[in-house]
């Protein structure tokens, strides 16, 4: 069973758990956030602030796996925009969560040098980020991860099955491309091929150019 991130009657920013079944429930209230409508393609926000979406500010967890050691500093979602992005929402405590993070992780490192980035997301509340780093490191994860936010929820999550785990993936032009939530087989390959998708809109750089150095510094500071 996934945990759910959902609407609550309490004050925004509020979070609550309650036991359902094996999983834990997390509320999450984002009336005060405005939410996209029906037809509204959820997307990146622009460094400059010239869309729709405002920026956002992630809190990482501090992780000391894989070749970019993360010192646990804010995130601005914005720097992200120009990539393949995977923004994957997770609960430390959910089975499900634990069975997908490796895949994930497989992923990462297969594309990261071709414009492909993730973002873990913690729905657990920040005093239990000890529980987050051992779920980090029980599963090798070594991209960034930080604590999800009111406005992370109210902009991409699903307004209608808001479990975990969650992924929504963005093209390089910063608008969502895909939408998963759950883990299995068929769910693992509509994820990979939804990324070799995206990735195949990306510029193509020839190897050696300054282009393609300049992209390579680039990548390994924010992955």
């Amino acid at each position: 069973m996934s945990q759910n991130l959902s609407k609550s009657p309490l004050n925004p920013g509020l979070m609550i758990r309650a036991l359902v079944a094996s999983c834990i429930l997390v509320f999450i209230s984002f009336s005060a956030v405005p939410r996209l409508g029906t037809s509204d393609v959820p997307e990146l926000p622009t460094g400059d602030g010239t869309g729709d979406t405002p920026d956002m500010f992630i809190k990482l967890v501090p992780n000391n796996l894989g070749t970019v050691v993360n010192k646990g500093d804010n995130l601005r979602l914005s720097s992200l925009r120009g990539r393949v992005v995977l923004l994957d929402m997770f609960w430390s405590q959910c089975p499900h969560c634990e069975e997908h993070a490796p895949h994930v992780v497989e992923l990462y490192n297969q594309y990261r040098q071709r414009g492909f980035t993730v973002l873990g997301l913690a729905t657990d509340r920040p005093d239990k980020i000890d529980d987050v780093k051992a779920f980090m490191r029980k599963t090798k994860i070594n991209y960034p991860v930080g604590f999800i936010t009111t406005e992370i929820v109210a902009y991409y999550a699903d307004s209608h099955n808001q479990g975990v785990p969650q992924m929504v993936l963005f093209g390089v032009d910063g608008k969502m491309a895909k939408r998963l939530i759950g883990w299995n087989p068929q769910i693992s390959q509509e994820l990979k091929q939804a990324i070799d998708e995206q990735i195949a809109k990306l510029p193509t750089v020839k190897p050696g150019s300054k282009a393609s150095s300049k992209s390579s510094t680039r990548k390994v500071k924010q992955a």
